[in-house]
């Protein structure tokens, strides 16, 4: 797929196959590490479940993938993860199955739905949403001018982050990248030229939720 898409929030989910437990989550991530981070934290929480099986994708096109099956049969549990992420276009993803073993085997058909369907239940509940082309702009402003530029950005999908407030307002702009000429023509035309955006930070933001198969 041609969208990138990764999560609003961090998503959960719990179904039951044949007493056997699977715990879902999903995860926004940066890095290996960060997804390393998320993972160790999941098997503190669950220390005697059976199996933490996840996937993660980082980077456009899939970049960098890493899966595991964790004791399970091979391609029962990571690959079918992975492949939620790649078939709906995710990256910056993790998504782990933790299972809690009922005592009654599956089979590698069962297995793969029951992970499947867990993975998928945990990222519809992390609301994915497309990632756009964006520019973001560090600035320093009039406080007249900050009060003008948050009212404009809440009118026009620009968000404002890392506010600091001194004898002047410094602050992130992100702005959709094709939005750019409005943007740098508002900021020229309502600090009378005090403010003059250059030399944005090309980045990814977070846009539309949609769903996924």
């Amino acid at each position: 797929m041609s969208l990138n898409i990764t999560l609003s929030k961090t998503g959960d989910s719990k179904i039951e196959v044949k007493k056997s437990v699977f715990i879902g989550r999903s995860f926004h991530i940066t890095s290996p590490e960060d997804a390393a981070q998320h993972l160790a934290s999941e098997r503190k929480k669950y220390p005697d479940a059976r199996h933490l099986c996840y996937a993660w994708v980082l980077g456009g096109d899939n970049a960098r993938q890493k899966t595991s099956d964790d004791g399970e049969p091979q391609g029962t549990a990571g690959q079918p993860l992975l492949e939620l992420l790649t078939s709906n276009g995710f990256t910056d993803t993790l998504v782990c199955v933790t299972r809690y073993f009922g005592g009654t085997l599956l089979g590698t058909g069962g297995l793969r739905r029951a992970y499947s369907d867990s993975g998928r239940q945990a990222l519809i509940s992390g609301e994915p949403v497309t990632l756009i082309p964006a520019l973001r702009w560090h600035e320093s402003c009039s406080y007249p001018f900050f009060e003008t530029l948050s009212r404009k950005a809440s009118a026009s999908g620009w968000t404002i982050g890392n506010i600091e407030y001194g004898q002047d307002v410094t602050c992130d702009i992100t702005v959709p990248e094709e939005r750019e000429a409005e943007f740098v023509r508002f900021c020229l035309d309502a600090s009378g030229g005090a403010v003059a955006p250059e030399d944005p930070e090309k980045i990814l933001m977070k846009g539309e939720k949609i769903s996924i198969s």
